[in-house]
């Protein structure tokens, strides 16, 4: 049996301009009922291009995040709350835990300044412009391209900028 998702994936890059912080979208895609050796490849090739590039996952699928394990020959022997950039280049997220956290950062990206995405990325960008949270917890049924939205905080989750 063939295991079909839906999957999103967005790269950011922190750059200094001119002694400002900025993280800048590179890449914004949605894939509707992707394999999931299709977006391991797909993650695969962006490391490929961009050498010094970590993969914050949802950790919910521990199937998912140990194909990309073995992709990048990393141990298969982890836990979520136990996981570190310095040793690893797939980093599981709990999204039950952290959810809050992480729409709380995205709102402090956005509102400092410091988020840059190109106008290309429009399923990115109207995921922003539809999201309703109560509390912090995002309402997946009121936000378009909820999975663009979930990735996005997954991808900031790697940048502490004050």
């Amino acid at each position: 049996m063939l295991l079909v998702v839906q999957t999103a994936i967005v790269m950011t890059e922190h750059l200094n301009i001119e002694g400002q912080d900025r993280i800048i979208v590179r890449f914004a895609e949605e894939y509707d009922k992707a394999n999931p050796q299709t977006i391991v490849d797909i993650c695969h090739s962006l490391y490929r291009k961009h050498w010094n590039t970590l993969f914050y996952v949802d950790g919910a699928n521990r199937a998912a995040v140990n194909l990309m394990k073995v992709a990048f020959d990393e141990s298969l022997n982890w836990e979520t709350n136990d996981v570190s950039p310095e040793i690893m280049k797939i980093i599981p997220v709990n999204f039950t835990t952290e959810h809050k956290q992480m729409l709380s950062h995205l709102h402090v990206m956005i509102s400092k300044n410091y988020l840059a995405i190109p106008k290309q990325f429009e399923k990115l960008i109207t995921s922003l412009r539809t999201a309703y949270a109560r509390e912090y917890s995002l309402d997946k049924e009121q936000t378009s391209f909820n999975d663009s939205l979930d990735a996005l905080r997954l991808s900031l989750k790697g940048y502490n900028i004050k």
